[in-house]
Parts: C-alpha cells; structure tokens; sequence
C-alpha cells in the first residue's frame, strides 16, 4: 500500500507538473510598451471655398489655402507647442475702404495643452503678421497679438463641450495704420465662445462623421473710436456656425453655414469702409465647404 500510494502520487506530481509550469509561463507579465515619443511634428493644411474669421470673410468671398507646421514637446506635466501657420487672403482695400492689402496672414503661436481624463486646457498666444502692407500709398501695419485660454470637456464618448476666450489689447493696430484717416484709439476686444462637436455613430472602414458648431461675441471697445467716413462706430457683434464633416484618416470634408448679427452699417465700420460703399457682402451669413489634411510625424510611422 504504501508503494502503491507513493507511486501514485509520484504519477499526480508529474502529470501536474508540466500544467503548473506553462501556467506559469502565462502569466508572466508581459514586456512594458515602449514609452511615447516626448517630440512630435503636426502638420497640415486647407483649401476652401472662402477664408472666414469669426464671420468676416478674409479672402473677398473667394477661395482660399493655407497650411501649418506645429512642433510639439510632451512632458509629464502637459504638451508644449510652437507653430505657423500661412493663410491666403484678400482684404477690402482700394478707394473707399480703410484696409490695407498684405500678400498673406502669417500666424505666429505658441503655448500648453494639457488633458485631465475629460478634461482638457490649452493656453497660449497668437501674433497675426500681415507682411507686405500698404495703406494710401504708405507702408502700413496691422499686425496684432491675441492671448487665448482654450477647455475642453468630454461629456460622453462621442460629445465634447467647449469654451474659449480671446483677448487683444490692440486690435488690428488701427491707431497706427489708420491715424492719417483720423483713426485715434487702438480697441482692445475679447472674444468668447462655446463649442460642441458630437462624432455620429456611423462608421464605413475608416470613414466617420461628425457635426459641431460654435456661437460667441466679440466686445470690441468703441470708446474714442470713430470711422471718420461713417462716425462712430459699434463694432461689437455675435457670430455663429454650425457644420457636418466626413472624415476619412486623415482627411476631413466640412460642409459650414456662419452667421453673424451684424447690419450693413455694423459692417462697414468695422471694415472702415467708406459711406459711398455701404456693402455687407463681407459679413454676410454664408455656407462655406472645406478640404482639411491634419496629421503629424509620429502618426506616419
């Protein structure tokens, strides 16, 4: 008997030892992921059938591109980044209107972006560069800076709540630019806005869609401001849009309605165009279509 029991247990002992090993040999932790790159390199660009800033046509109704180049720094602590980006435009200049017309708008930006579960922060600042200016036959500058706090909250998987809030001691320069016009006072503005972008459940391989929309105002300061040509101005106004996209990797097609509260009258003086050209064909409520590329260097490899 006792032969018989240690033979048996002989037999158990090494019938399970082979199990007992391969199991261990499963649940061995697997090898740690390399960590993510701390350096990184967005980049993309846009063609479109009109270049709108917040309600404003930029490029006289006509089509317009640009592109940007972004590098980036990621620390435990949040993302770095520093960019440019080119965009052309045609500004309302020539007899009867108060603008210069530069070659391009440059935007020159820089800031920290940073993501807490679902929510997300980016600060930063923008220089807008107008090169090649000229005013009444003189050179001239309307470039102007912007400082931004950018949050984000991810309300469901699919939805994602925005804020945003610009401000600019001195926009568009106009006390330089414009003072042999009679323009004395360099309006500081802020602009603020809220944000949606809801990604749709339908999917096809790699094509996605999504809608979003942003509503805000700008508070321009009137004060000692005045359109020598129309008087004094209020240049403040509410400014809308609402769009679908199709996306495709890297691709995005947006299809976008804007629309502000402006009259002709609010138009033309913030564009300091003249009495004689009362015209708001470039504030109009217009559909816009897009062809946007965004990716980086790190997502190509």
């Amino acid at each position: 008997m006792k032969k018989l029991g240690f033979a048996a247990v002989a037999a158990l002992a090494l019938s399970v030892a082979p199990a007992s090993a391969a199991d261990i040999i499963g649940k061995a932790k697997p090898m740690a992921a390399p960590p993510p790159p701390i350096w990184d390199v967005a980049f993309g660009g846009v063609v479109m059938s009109d270049y709108n800033f917040r309600g404003i046509s930029q490029s006289n109704r006509g089509p317009s591109g640009g592109a940007y180049f972004e590098p980036q720094y990621t620390s435990p602590v949040g993302t770095i980044y520093a960019g440019i980006g080119i965009v052309g435009i045609d500004w309302p200049s020539g007899a009867g209107y108060g603008f210069t017309d530069p070659a391009a708008e440059v935007d020159l930006y820089g800031g920290w972006r940073n993501t807490w579960d679902k929510f997300g922060l980016d600060l930063g600042a923008i220089y807008y560069y107008y090169p090649r200016e000229i005013f009444n036959g003189a050179t001239a500058q309307s470039d102007f800076y912007e400082i931004y706090a950018k949050a984000l909250f991810a309300a469901t998987p699919d939805l994602t709540l925005g804020g945003n809030v610009f401000y600019t001691p001195d926009l568009l320069h106009y006390s330089t630019t414009f003072a042999a016009a009679g323009v004395s006072n360099s309006p500081d503005a802020v602009y603020a806005s809220g944000t949606f972008k809801w990604v749709t459940p339908w999917k096809a391989g790699d094509f996605g869609s999504f809608f979003s929309g942003e509503i805000g105002h700008w508070w321009i300061d009137d004060s000692g401001f005045t359109n020598p040509l129309i008087g004094a101005l209020d240049p403040s106004y509410t400014y809308w849009n609402v769009g679908f996209a199709l996306t495709y990797k890297a691709l995005t097609l947006d299809f976008r309605y804007h629309g502000t509260d402006q009259s002709v009258t609010d138009c033309n003086s913030f564009l300091l165009v003249g009495a004689g050209n009362l015209s708001s064909n470039w504030c109009n409520d217009t559909f816009i279509v897009a062809l946007k590329a965004d990716t980086s260097v790190n997502s190509l490899k």
